[in-house]
């Protein structure tokens, strides 16, 4: 199970103001479910919640039985079973759908355990196996949760706010760097994402290439861009996108020399899937596009 970037955000904010938290997690499916076993949601004391597990059917109800759980401490468990569902004595979803899920309440005084301590294992590790109890006869079930994809991002112009949105709505974690403290500082005023003002011929000393899973190129200045391709091919990323027309790319690569070799089955340019449309936002959804196609097939490896 990938966790979203705003998932981890969005628990990091209870733990920091010390309220108690529901964990609430689909331990198996069958039918037509919308989420799949593994997903997984937060539910506050107050009923807030935060993401989907059935596409807002289920979601009030958890709401309830979540903050219960929260107030007596207890794990909990729930099944909905809507195969039979109608409009008329159930909830009317049309799912045709089953699914068994544990409500886990996350409290300070136990340090938000377990959860708090497999997120610190994931800033150490690329998985944790995490298991989960699932109410019948001490049966336990283990999902392997992974840190969310991360995405760099090099050149802070005004096109890179939506693919930054983009990013971040898809549960990416996004680290944006500019050479420019002006694009640095506009930036930070719109985005709660790592923001970093590094000189470009530094962004190889200053950043661990290895915690990243894509990068994009794009800051529209053809040294800088040229200087960013040079050093990422020195690195082991597997996608390397780079913003612009097909002539722009050659004359970067032709100025490369024997480096460019380095980039062969990792260059994506002109960055993008076609799908359409002009402007930042349409250029920014192609880009988020492909991206998500890549990660998909990565994760279906």
């Amino acid at each position: 199970m990938r966790l979203p970037q705003d998932f981890i955000e969005t628990f990091s904010e209870f733990v920091r103001r010390k309220r108690p938290v529901a964990l609430v997690t689909v331990l198996s499916t069958s039918g037509s479910t919308y989420s799949k076993a593994g997903s997984q949601m937060l539910v506050g004391e107050d009923g807030s919640v935060h993401g989907l597990l059935s596409g807002g059917c289920l979601e009030n109800d958890l709401a309830e039985r979540a903050a219960a759980a929260i107030r007596s401490g207890q794990t909990d468990w729930i099944e909905y079973d809507l195969r039979d569902d109608d409009d008329v004595f159930g909830l009317g979803v049309g799912c045709e759908g089953a699914m068994r899920l544990q409500i886990q309440p996350l409290r300070p005084e136990s340090g938000y355990e377990p959860l708090a301590g497999w997120l610190a294992q994931l800033e150490r590790a690329a998985s944790v196996d995490a298991p989960f109890a699932t109410g019948h006869e001490e049966g336990t079930v283990t999902f392997a949760l992974r840190r969310p994809y991360a995405v760099l991002l090099l050149g802070a112009g005004q096109d890179a706010d939506p693919l930054v949105q983009f990013c971040r709505s898809l549960g990416w974690r996004v680290t944006l760097s500019d050479h420019r403290p002006a694009y640095v500082a506009r930036m930070e005023a719109k985005h709660a994402c790592d923001i970093l003002c590094i000189p470009v011929a530094e962004v190889g000393e200053q950043l661990d290439f290895d915690k990243f899973d894509a990068a994009i190129v794009m800051s529209h200045h053809l040294a800088s861009d040229r200087q960013y391709l040079l050093t990422l091919a020195k690195s082991s990323l597997k996608f390397i996108g780079l913003l612009g027309p097909a002539h722009r790319r050659d004359r970067l690569l032709d100025e490369m020399g024997d480096a460019r070799g380095k980039l062969d089955g990792r260059l994506h340019s002109p960055v993008g899937k076609r799908i359409g449309g002009r402007g930042p936002a349409a250029i920014a959804l192609e880009v988020a596009a492909e991206l998500q196609e890549y990660f998909c097939e990565l994760s279906a490896d």
